[in-house]
């Protein structure tokens, strides 16, 4: 039995836990290198080698542009106004690893709020601007733009070509906001990429059974009773996760095999979900509700239909005659509002013992 469930439960989160891995690798890779910089300290964009722009975090004390060449805006579709969000300004970058002066020209991408600093810096003005941002590669269409600044100063390609580099610093309004996200993002990434391998390794390594030997321990049963009582239980899924035996429920949550003792449960009814995207029907999730005394919030198990809930709940009544079958507002009021009353409906008053139903397995049908 033991093994089985271990089989089953790394079926049952092997993609799970594939996907976890996969997004965390994704997203702590993606923003690792900013996370580092935003921990250490962003580099000074003068000390930067040409040949080495790239993505990255940068400072930059900025006391001459070359004027706007692009203009990023937004357009509110109800009213039609167009506000302007960022400017792209053209600034200089000299290679500090040449021994002579080898200026090159790129962008760089600042809030609208910028553009009266900007233009005095334009106009001769060389107070230093302090700004802190990203350097990212130029769109093929923003590079376009670029490449029609020179072209309208009377440069011919080969100059242009050997004149830009076809990236931008995007500034940010708040660096410290930032960089708090790049860490943020970092940190989740990471965790999801923990999170994946440990459910990789506790279900290979058997710890997912755990708190299944826990359940059995804490009911008061052998493993090897439990063994013969999960070999012989109702199916009512196609994997076999959900079963019903004599003595115990048994179920996968998450990774982890789980069992349910059903001489404490107290009630179990279907619960029908219909889904919908503006007001159009979209499907039906069928679950079956189990309540016990160590669980008094319930289990929801989600079956394929409604006849597979009804064939489950059918065999719980005909099997364990203490548990309340069904669903009324008044018998959810009476559990939650005086739960004695409840039990003595039936739990209290009814010997339990699991009786034969007669019942065939629905779960080879379902």
């Amino acid at each position: 039995m033991f093994e089985e469930l271990k089989k089953k439960a790394l079926k049952s989160s092997i993609l799970g836990s594939i996907i976890l891995i996969l997004a965390g690798l994704g997203l702590a890779g993606w923003n690792a290198l900013d996370a580092f910089y935003s921990v250490k300290g962003y580099t000074d964009f003068n000390t930067i080698p040409t040949e080495e722009i790239s993505n990255q975090l940068v400072t930059v004390d900025l006391q001459y542009n070359f004027g706007c060449f692009l203009e990023a805006y937004e357009k509110n579709t109800k009213t039609g106004s167009i506000k302007t969000t960022d400017l792209y300004y053209v600034i200089g970058t000299e290679d500090v690893t040449s021994e002579t002066i080898d200026w090159k020209f790129m962008a760089i991408k600042v809030p609208a709020s910028y553009a009266g600093r900007m233009d005095k810096m334009y106009d001769g003005d060389t107070t230093p601007v302090t700004l802190s941002g990203k350097i990212k590669k130029l769109s093929a269409e923003d590079e376009r733009y670029f490449r029609e600044y020179f072209e309208s100063a009377g440069f011919t390609d080969a100059e242009i070509d050997a004149a830009i580099i076809p990236y931008y610093i995007q500034c940010f309004a708040s660096p410290v906001s930032m960089s708090t996200v790049y860490i943020g993002l970092f940190a989740v990434g990471a965790f999801l990429l923990l999170w994946g391998i440990i459910r990789v390794v506790k279900v290979t390594s058997g710890a997912s059974l755990s708190k299944l030997r826990k359940d059995i321990a804490n009911a008061g049963y052998t493993e090897a009773s439990i063994d013969s009582d999960y070999r012989s239980a109702q199916s009512f899924d196609k994997k076999g996760i959900l079963r019903v035996g004599r003595l115990m429920t048994y179920y996968l949550s998450g990774s982890s095999a789980r069992a349910i003792q059903n001489s404490k449960m107290m009630w179990v009814y279907q619960n029908t979900i219909t889904h919908r995207t503006n007001g159009v029907k979209t499907g039906t999730t069928y679950n079956v509700m189990v309540f016990d005394e160590a669980t008094p919030k319930g289990h929801s198990f989600s079956v394929a239909n409604e006849t597979v809930a009804q064939e489950m709940i059918e065999y719980i009544g005909g099997t364990l005659p203490w548990v309340v079958i069904g669903y009324s507002d008044e018998l959810k009021k009476l559990y939650n509002k005086n739960r004695s009353q409840f039990l003595d409906l039936r739990y209290n008053t009814c010997p339990h013992e699991a009786v034969d139903p007669g019942m065939k397995d629905p779960g080879a049908e379902a």
